[in-house]
């Protein structure tokens, strides 16, 4: 994990992303810019300004993009790098996506990431959501032409979760991206993830904003099912 300035650590944990993004990327070092641009993650994710939103993940993606010029080894900045591109791919229409390579350049930065660093529950979630991802956009010809599949999305969640069991954002994020590939399909699976994310304590501002996003979804689930809890979960994450 980065080690950024002990004030941006307490920035962050207290909800103030965007100051402690600033104060991770006047250090410079990889291991602030890496941290930097995970607080720049979380304010996109957590703002009620959706107008800046767009802005801040350019940002993050530099943040990213410097800290894997100051450290070609970091696996934190491989992450933060692929996270950023996939949210800014997520964003973009289709046609942008491709012209813009999203896809291949998080799927290298997540594989090469795994070669560091074969145990980090992180990466492997990354590359399940890619799969699960490149599957709902890109439908049966994307996948093809990325090579995604949906066994290997399933069993790289579950590598996730079998490698940090008490990561309740893992969790969650393995249900957001089953509701939003599938919620029909998979909406018995999705309600028993969301039971155990809900369920987490968490830990800093940005941990309760996500599950408190999480026990909304599963309430909307419950009462009004998966496709109302599907467009819930578009609404509330990246």
């Amino acid at each position: 994990n980065a080690e950024p300035p002990g004030a941006a650590l307490q920035l962050y944990a207290a909800g103030d992303y965007l100051a402690a993004a600033s104060t991770a990327e006047a250090q410079a070092s990889s291991d602030s810019l890496a941290f930097a641009s995970r607080a720049l993650m979380a304010a996109c994710m957590t703002s009620p300004h959706q107008s800046a939103v767009d802005a801040w993940l350019l940002r993050a993606q530099h943040s990213a993009e410097r800290a894997l010029q100051l450290d070609p080894e970091s696996v934190d900045a491989r992450l933060q790098l692929a996270f950023a591109l996939g949210a800014r791919g997520r964003r973009a229409s289709l046609a942008q996506a491709v012209a813009l390579h999203y896809a291949p350049r998080g799927r290298r930065l997540i594989e090469e990431a795994l070669v560091r660093a074969p145990r980090n529950a992180e990466a492997h979630a990354l590359l399940g959501a890619w799969h699960l991802e490149v599957l709902r956009r890109g439908g049966r010809a994307g996948a093809s032409f990325y090579g995604a599949r949906l066994e290997t999305g399933l069993a790289e969640f579950d590598r996730a979760r079998a490698l940090a069991p008490s990561d309740a954002l893992i969790t969650l994020q393995y249900a957001i991206a089953l509701l939003q590939l599938d919620a029909a399909r998979y909406g018995e699976r999705v309600a028993g993830l969301l039971q155990a994310a809900s369920a987490a304590p968490s830990t800093d501002a940005f941990e309760a904003h996500a599950l408190a996003q999480a026990r909304a979804v599963q309430t909307t689930l419950a009462r009004n099912g998966p496709e109302a809890a599907s467009a819930l979960a578009r609404a509330s994450f990246l």
